[in-house]
């Protein structure tokens, strides 16, 4: 080690309080950045894992392929491995379950791999003449047991219904067709099968509530089929040219465009999409926000450095006054800062995966009570440390070499007496007169402070601007999160649905049990609508901005179509439907009604808010409506009464809609919809769904199976559904607020790291105002004013600069969101509230740390 370091490392230790503050203040930056990476990996790798485990560990499927197609793929450059599946079909099990079949299919091992099977007891089959069951299959009281043989009639489910249908073949995603309590199906070419059964396995994930039958799993061998029904495919590198390729393979292997797909839950996670959107908008906010960290974090460090650079251009004319050159006194800095660098880097990487370690084993435990089954695991890569160390390190050296190179500009002289730091000219030091008589000489020589020492004024004045930039940012951001999710979650108001089909009469299976439901004890509250659903033209200057079917109006007709869906409401629900939207049914007119305006659909591209029509509370819509005469097979168009509109909502009734650009639903009470439809004879009112609500779903869902109508309708229990919307959304929140938690203890670590280190260099200067007579109360005052002149002055530059990134990332989100940009003045205030409480805190903070301070042993003193 050379005099020079020697000297810088002596420094170093007799400036204890400075090397300390900048240590902490470097440990902070890079926990932020190892921090936040982290969490986003982590966040990443559990969607993952959780696609995996829902979809499988594949990217793309081909069906129908010969050995020479599979062969081709096999050998395809991209191709990591294939997984081959065998459709046996469907063979008879019990009328009186709720899945009345067995459904059999084949797998190789790398199919059963990808598709996560998971065997509980035996073995996994091994040839063509062993299955396993699932333990689904067990609990319906099925008779065999590992080690017997069972035969099978296995054939094709075929549809028996609409003439032109009676030929479509049905698949395990396609739920029992039950119509009028007859089965609407049949199973063809059926073929007898044996097996013996050599395990059991969980429930895979193929099989789904509504899915028909039980799975029993066999072995396929690729080598010796000649055909295989599905190839399941995972690729080495994945790439948004994945889809390109794909085509291409697909083209060359003269396969239909119908014939293949893609495991899209899983490409997501890895940001490949065909959805260019919602790419564009995933990667430009972790762009934006991460950019927004590294510059914070980098704002960090340098203030860490750059708050003393008058102390230390001192100690460097110092040196260059025996004889140190330019290259010694930069190289003392870089030194300077390379010891730091080597003592913080490590201790913040570690600080940064070891909170957020910490953050997520609590995190789990709250997702483990709320039922969640994938967990977060803290994922560390080398990439991800090499960043962090080389982003740190460089900021460490450009802070350390900016004052490096400004001592090494300035004579001995001059950086000893620091000229170039303190301002005394008349003109720069000259204050308008106004403060003075507003405020006192106090505010008058806190301003004269402030443009004396104008380096640490900006420094401080920066560190405070960004702390409130990266506080709005990231507020912004994660409320632009939330919206997003709110944008794409459907809300599910309900825990089960009853579904039937016919019109409003007595033969219609829902309206004979709807009183038996609402009688049992499971139930808590149960809804049935009458729905018409209309074809309705309504006025051009009505049509909402993003309305599509301008060029489909039939030249007989005045104004637009749209898709018209009438709900007719009983009296108790109209009520309560107009009381949860805070609507008053003033008028009692006959043709009344809510119309739902503001929606949230997706229109393939990205998701849209917006509203339908053009309209106010107290407007009426006119009805004309083009229908269908069975008997003369002509369409004709029909004018109904113009229905007032009483409100508009954004708020449907329970149970489910389906919004898009041209579909309207309009809330009425079922006399109106009864009186509407009086003026169109060829349109029919259904009744299709009840909606249940219930503090025990499962308990439910079992009372109405009981009552003998399974099958009649069909029962699907939505609470999974919304169980994992409200689990995902209690995941979002936790980070979400934890994120603002962990940015507003940055920002406020960062100011009082800044403010502390001025006011401590600056205890030689208030001595020296405390020794010509100023008393305690006026330096009191003069500090209170230096606070407020710091706030206001990096308010004024902090806000519009977080404006124009808040709207930055606004704009990044409507790649795959259509909503409107909201000024977060809930942040904005907590922002401004904030600067000058933990100015004034930091500012009293260091006060009460100099109180006991001696004028006389201050003034001699050197080091800090």
């Amino acid at each position: 080690m050379n005099i020079v370091n020697k000297v810088t490392l002596r420094h170093l230790k007799e400036n204890k309080r400075r090397t300390l503050i900048t240590i902490i203040g470097v440990i902070i930056s890079v926990a932020m950045i190892t921090g936040v990476a982290s969490l986003g990996i982590s966040f990443i790798d559990m969607q993952q894992r959780d696609a995996i485990a829902n979809e499988g560990n594949w990217h793309y499927s081909m069906d129908q392929l010969d050995s020479e197609q599979l062969e081709k793929i096999q050998t395809d450059a991209n191709t990591d491995s294939i997984g081959v599946m065998k459709e046996y079909g469907y063979a008879p099990l019990n009328d009186q379950l709720l899945k009345r079949y067995l459904y059999v299919r084949g797998m190789d091992e790398t199919a059963m791999e990808q598709m996560q099977v998971n065997l509980t007891k035996g073995r996994l089959p091994a040839n063509e003449k062993e299955v396993v069951i699932s333990e689904e299959l067990k609990r319906q009281d099925f008779d065999y047991q590992i080690g017997d043989t069972i035969e099978l009639d296995i054939g094709e489910r075929r549809y028996t219904g609409t003439e032109g249908m009676e030929n479509r073949a049905l698949d395990q995603n396609d739920s029992l067709l039950v119509i009028e309590g007859q089965l609407d199906e049949e199973l063809r070419e059926q073929t007898e099968y044996s097996f013996t059964i050599v395990g059991e396995i969980e429930e895979p994930i193929w099989d789904e509530p509504w899915s028909p039958g039980y799975t029993v799993l066999a072995y396929t061998d690729a080598q010796a089929s000649s055909v295989v029904d599905r190839a399941f495919v995972k690729v080495n590198d994945l790439g948004i040219t994945l889809f390109d390729d794909v085509d291409l393979l697909a083209q060359e292997l003269d396969v239909a465009d119908d014939a293949y797909n893609f495991n899209t839950t899983l490409l997501n996670t890895y940001l490949v999409s065909l959805n260019s959107g919602t790419v564009s908008t995933l990667s430009g906010l972790l762009t934006v926000i991460m950019l927004i960290i590294v510059i914070g974090s980098m704002a960090l460090i340098y203030n860490a450095f750059a708050i003393s650079v008058s102390e230390r251009s001192r100690y460097l004319g110092m040196l260059a006054s025996v004889g140190a050159t330019k290259r010694q006194k930069r190289n003392s800095v870089l030194f300077e800062g390379l010891l730091i660098g080597l003592i913080s880097i490590p201790i913040g990487i570690g600080a940064g995966f070891a909170g957020i370690g910490i953050t997520l084993h609590y995190v789990n435990q709250i997702l483990q009570n709320v039922g969640l089954e994938t967990d977060f695991r803290l994922v560390v890569t080398f990439p991800l440390i090499g960043i962090a160390v080389g982003v740190s390190l460089m900021t460490i050296l450009i802070s350390a070499w900016i004052p490096a190179v400004r001592a090494s500009k300035v004579t001995a002289i001059d950086a000893i007496r620091q000229a170039k730091d303190v301002k005394l000219t008349k003109k720069k030091v000259k204050t308008n007169r106004i403060v003075r008589k507003l405020f006192g000489y106090e505010a008058e020589i806190a301003l004269k402070n402030l443009k004396r020492h104008k380096k640490r004024y900006q420094v401080t004045v920066f560190s405070l601007m960004i702390s409130v930039i990266l506080f709005l940012a990231v507020g912004f951001y994660t409320s632009s999160l939330t919206k997003s999710y709110e944008v794409m979650s459907e809300e599910l108001e309900y825990d089960i649905s009853i579904s039937g089909t016919g019109e409003v009469d007595d033969s219609n299976p829902l309206w004979e049990i709807y009183q038996d439901i609402q009688d049992l004890d499971s139930v808590e509250e149960s809804f049935i609508y009458k729905t018409a659903q209309l074809q309705a033209y309504f006025p051009e200057q009505m049509a909402g901005e993003n309305y599509e079917n301008r060029d489909e109006t039939p030249e007989t007709a005045e104004g637009l179509p749209y898709n018209l869906e009438l709900v007719g409401l009983s009296d108790a629900d109209w009520e309560q439907y107009l009381a949860d939207n805070d609507i008053t049914d003033v008028t009692k007119s006959d043709f009344r009604g809510v119309l739902v305006n503001h929606v949230t659909y997706n229109d393939g591209t990205q998701y849209i808010e917006t509203d339908m029509l053009k309209v106010d509370t107290g407007d009426r819509l006119p009805l004309q409506v083009r229908s269908y005469n069975e008997e003369t097979g002509d369409w004709n168009f029909g004018q109904g009464e113009d229905i007032e509109l009483l409100g508009l909502t954004n708020q449907y009734p329970v149970g489910n809609s389906y919004a898009d650009s041209n579909t309207i639903y309009l809330i009425v009470p079922e006399q109106v919809l009864e009186n509407t439809m009086e003026s169109f004879p060829n349109e029919r009112t259904s009744l299709s769904e009840i909606y249940v609500t219930s503090d025990d779903p499962d308990q439910a869902q079992e009372d109405i199976e009981a009552l003998g109508i399974a099958d009649e309708v069909s029962i699907y229990n939505q609470y999974e559904v919304r169980q994992d919307n409200e689990q995902f959304a209690r995941v979002l929140s936790i980070f979400v607020y934890g994120f603002i938690v962990l940015i507003t203890l940055i920002s406020v670590a960062n100011i009082f790291n800044t403010i502390s280190t001025s006011i401590a260099l600056r205890r030689r200067e208030f001595a020296t105002m405390k020794s010509i007579g100023m008393t305690p109360k006026a330096f009191r005052k003069m500090i209170y004013f230096e606070s407020l002149f710091y706030g206001i002055k990096s308010l004024l530059y902090g806000l519009p600069i977080s404006f124009v990134v808040m709207y930055i990332i606004y704009w990044q989100t409507q790649y795959a969101f259509d909503y409107s940009f909201n000024i977060p003045w809930m942040y904005i205030g907590i922002a401004i509230l904030a600067v000058f409480l933990i100015v004034g805190s930091a500012m009293l903070y260091s006060m009460s740390k100099l109180k006991k301070d001696s004028i006389v042993e201050t003034l001699r003193q050197e080091n800090i």
